[in-house]
Formats: structure tokens, C-alpha cells, sequence
């Protein structure tokens, strides 16, 4: 791959998705500039240009004055494209003369790391969004930014929010657009009961991990909850199983088989947050995709490696649980303490020891865009840190599909 690129959801005040801000580095020898020359099959399923990792939301993307300079923007569709432009090229005439040009084409800007100053006011004039690094002002700051931007048409996006009191103040001053890793990363959570559906799930996934456990038992545990049996009976007789005419539970494990029933409960334990709006999708998007960038990166790695290699289901597990105390708002040490999951995958989850864990922290690594540590960790388990960027792009793919509606799960 040409370059390393990963994405940030942006949230409005309604924790609806606006957009993502892609991340990107860049192989300085590579011809095209780094959204141009990678393609990859998007979530809409067809081959798309880097920034089909939007996923037909606005794209959030840098560009360097020789790009702006070049022929680069007349190749993007500007109601997919907000120009991201730092304050290097504020006082720039040149870049200023080019944006004015571009907004006349309908192209959006967003000021990224907006410092107060007058040289900024020509620039400020174009654009539509305005970023303002909550991390790098104090309050003071922060209302004074409000305060004189209030004048100016664009709205003003905070980021790197930190936690929701931070999420609760910036909207207060008039923020309307948020992004930050903090809406994938948990807060502390107070000791919290599952809720009933969580544990049914939770009950029906340690009886298929015990080999003692017979299918009347499971089928019992199914049958005294009619959702669950409800969504068994829809998962089986889709097209894509071709389980048309199922007529009992009984019948619907026996065609699935246990290891394809535990991995469908386990996605189905992350549908506790599809009721938590897009901010919480977001969260069970990054699960899902941690699951199988997991999954591909031991693959990687047990080619090079021993045999005693975490198996494949161990890492897909352990990437998809990574969230689980985000979404079900409830400690991961309470929720693993009423699993009985294979070994080394609490040291994983908790602590990020073992093989497991260490391909754990690599896949949150390049989510974050820390690109130096997933590669030092994926060279530490004997793997290529070239196949990171496929297998990240490879994740976003799948994990859209599984939460198509025509998915059933």
C-alpha cells in the first residue's frame, strides 16, 4: 500500500456522524498523492478511492499547497471533500487565491488547528468548519475562540474532546461538531447488572464453550427467550445460509454447528449498543473491525511463527470484546467475570499481555494513527508491518457489511 490511513468519526450535537477526518502516512516516493493512489473494496461494497473510508459521509482530508497548487482538486467531487488547511498556509496569498477558486466549485474548508490571530481572517472568510484544539487551550481560550468566531459563517468543531464533562462544555459555548477518541474509549463505570438480554446471551455463550453441555440444553436456554429464538430462526433461514423450511430450534443449531453459533452470539452481545444512536455505532464499527483486523493480523503472524499462535476465533474474540465495557457501560472485568472464554483472552482484554494482547494493542494503535507502535508490535511477533494498511482497510469492509440491514444479525 502507498500509505497508512485510518479514520475519526466527527459527531454533531446529536451524536449524529457528519463526517470522518482520515488520517494518513504518506510513502514520500509514492507517485499519486496519498488519496489518490490507494483503492480498496469500500463498505457500499464496490471499489472505491480512499476516501470511500467516509463511507458517503463528508471526508475530512489534508491537503498540501502543491496539491492545492496542482491539479489535485479538479480529480474530487467537492460534496464529498472538506479541505483541511493548517495555519502554515493562513497568511499564504497563493493558497488563499486557489481556496477562493475552489469555494467558487462548491469545495468546503475546515481551519485545522485554529490559533486567534488576524492573519487568519482572510482564510477564516472561506471556510465552513473551524477547528479548535480542546487539548491545547484553557478555558479562557476556548470561550475567546467562541466568542470571535461568532462572527464568522463557520461552525466550530471541537477536538480531541476527552471525556463527555469536556463534550458538555464545548457545547455549551456554542461548539456544534465534536471528534476525539474519547467516543471509543470507555470512561470509569460504576459496578452495573447486564442487562437480562445481555445475560441470556452471556448464559447461551458459556454453554456452547463447555464440551459437556448437550444441544437439549441449549435449545433450552433459547427457548425461554423468544427474541433470541426470534433472531436464530431469521439468522438460519436467510438466503445467505440456505436454511429455508427450518422448523425448530433444535434444527437451526444443528445446521449452524456450535463454533458459527458462538461467534453470531458474540456479534450479537454488541447489539446492546445499537440502541445508543450513531455515537454508539460508531463504537460497535470499531469492535467489529478490531475482531477481524485481529483476526487477519495472527493470521499474518502464525505463518512466521509457532503453532501455539492464538487460533483465529481467540483474536477475532478478543478484538470484537475489546469494546464491550463501552457498550454495555459496564466494567470489562465485571462482564468477563460472567464468561468462561479460553485462555488468555482476560489477560488480553484487561491488561493487553500475551500474543493476543500484544495484536490487540497494535490494532488500536493504528486506529488511533500511532503508526510507529502497531508496526513495532507487529514486527515483534514476527509479522510483515506492511500488511497493517490492508488488513485495516480489508476490516472496514467487513465490518460495514455485517451491519447492513440484509446482514440479519
Amino acid at each position: 500500500m502507498d500509505a497508512f490511513v485510518a479514520r475519526k468519526p466527527i459527531f454533531d450535537t446529536k451524536n449524529t456522524v457528519v463526517g470522518y477526518e482520515l488520517f494518513h502516512r504518506e510513502d514520500r516516493t509514492a507517485e499519486e498523492p496519498w488519496l489518490l493512489g490507494t483503492t480498496f473494496q469500500s463498505e457500499d461494497r464496490g471499489e472505491s478511492g480512499i476516501l470511500g473510508l467516509a463511507g458517503g459521509k463528508a471526508a475530512f482530508v489534508d491537503l498540501s499547497k502543491a496539491s492545492l497548487l496542482s491539479d489535485v482538486p479538479s480529480v474530487l467531487d467537492p460534496k464529498e471533500v472538506v479541505v483541511q488547511l493548517n495555519e502554515d498556509l493562513a497568511s499564504d496569498y497563493e493558497v488563499i487565491s486557489a481556496c477562493r477558486e475552489l469555494g467558487s466549485k462548491g469545495f468546503r474548508f475546515a481551519m485545522d488547528d485554529f490559533i486567534l490571530h488576524e492573519r487568519h481572517e482572510p482564510l477564516l472568510r472561506l471556510t465552513t468548519v473551524v477547528k479548535v484544539d480542546v487539548q491545547a487551550s484553557n478555558p479562557e481560550e476556548k470561550v475567546a475562540s467562541a466568542e470571535k468566531l461568532v462572527s464568522f459563517k463557520g461552525r466550530l468543531l471541537a477536538e480531541n474532546v476527552e471525556n463527555q464533562t469536556e463534550h458538555a462544555y464545548c457545547a455549551a459555548l456554542g461548539f456544534e461538531l465534536f471528534s476525539g477518541f474519547h467516543y471509543l474509549r470507555p470512561e470509569e463505570f460504576t459496578k452495573k447488572n447486564l442487562t437480562t438480554n445481555s445475560l441470556a446471551v452471556v448464559t447461551l455463550l458459556n454453554l456452547l464453550r463447555d464440551p459437556n453441555s448437550s444441544d437439549v440444553q441449549i435449545q433450552e436456554a433459547f427457548s425461554s427467550d423468544p427474541t433470541l429464538t426470534y433472531n436464530l430462526l431469521k439468522l438460519v433461514n436467510s438466503a445467505a445460509l440456505g436454511g429455508r423450511g427450518v422448523d425448530s430450534i433444535a434444527h437451526a443449531i444443528r445446521m449452524l454447528g456450535r463454533d458459527t453459533l458462538y461467534r453470531w452470539l458474540s456479534l450479537l452481545l454488541l447489539a446492546e449498543g445499537k440502541g445508543g444512536g450513531e455515537a454508539k455505532m460508531e463504537v460497535v464499527k470499531s469492535s467489529l473491525l478490531r475482531g477481524r483486523m485481529c483476526e487477519i493480523l495472527g493470521d499474518q503472524c502464525r505463518a512466521h511463527r509457532a503453532p501455539d499462535f492464538p487460533s483465529s476465533g481467540t483474536l477475532f474474540l478478543v478484538g470484537l470484546f475489546s469494546n464491550l465495557d463501552t457498550l454495555l457501560q459496564t466494567r470489562i472485568e465485571d462482564v468477563l467475570a460472567k464468561l468462561d472464554l479460553v485462555e488468555g483472552v482476560e489477560a488480553a482484554l484487561v491488561r493487553r499481555e500475551g500474543k493476543a494482547g500484544t495484536i490487540l494493542s497494535a490494532v488500536e494503535s493504528y486506529e488511533t494513527a500511532d503508526w510507529e507502535e502497531a508496526e513495532t508490535m507487529v514486527t515483534s511477533l514476527g509479522a510483515d508491518p506492511e500488511i497493517l494498511s490492508e488488513a485495516y482497510l480489508d476490516s472496514v469492509t467487513w465490518a460495514g457489511d455485517r451491519l447492513r440491514p440484509d446482514q440479519g444479525s
